[in-house]
């Protein structure tokens, strides 16, 4: 069992997030609308939960950060 397993439930909670399946990386990848500008990290296990939603968050805002206000506003309040 993979220790993230939250991480699916987590994300796809977040306004805007959705998921798909990169075949080339045999991992899931969480867009906000189709902006993929998104932290890759390697989830073997060495980075505290704290951290991985730490840095889960920020880049969530970041990616967030690079649509328009109004565009954010819209996809805040979905």
């Amino acid at each position: 069992m993979m220790k993230y397993d939250w991480i699916d439930e987590y994300l796809l909670a977040k306004k805007g997030v959705n998921k798909d399946f990169k075949e080339e990386w045999n991992w899931r990848r969480y867009m906000i609308q189709d902006k993929t500008h998104w932290n890759s990290i390697k989830v073997d296990g060495a980075i505290t939960d704290d951290m991985m939603r730490d840095l889960l968050d920020k880049s969530y805002n970041l990616v967030l950060a690079g649509f328009s206000k109004k565009k954010q506003a819209e996809i805040l309040n979905q």
